[in-house]
């Protein structure tokens, strides 16, 4: 997974899912930089914050705007993996209801 990471073209973290790609945690590639023998489980950030996909980008809880979250992981109701939204591809959008 290491080698993955670092040749994914920028990508900083990955999201680790169980067979029926259920998200379970996220690792960020500084997390992979100590020993290669350690456990994926002992260096991800476990239960990351998800959203469902039918919330629009404006409309995303004020959490978005206080916390310095550089992504989002978008599950289904059941926690399967859809995708990953990216502060940066984004960029700045106004709180929902502000215009």
């Amino acid at each position: 997974m290491r080698d993955r990471l670092r040749t994914t073209g920028g990508w900083d973290v990955c999201i680790v899912v169980d067979a029926q790609r259920v998200v379970l945690g996220l690792v960020s590639s500084s997390a992979l930089s100590g020993d290669p023998s350690v456990p994926v489980e002992d260096v991800m950030e476990s239960a990351p914050t998800t959203f469902r996909p039918n919330l629009g980008i404006a409309e995303m809880p004020d959490y978005l705007g206080k916390q310095p979250i550089p992504q989002a992981v978008i599950t289904t109701s059941d926690g399967v993996l859809i995708g990953l939204w990216l502060r940066q591809a984004v960029g700045p959008h106004p709180p929902a209801g502000s215009g």
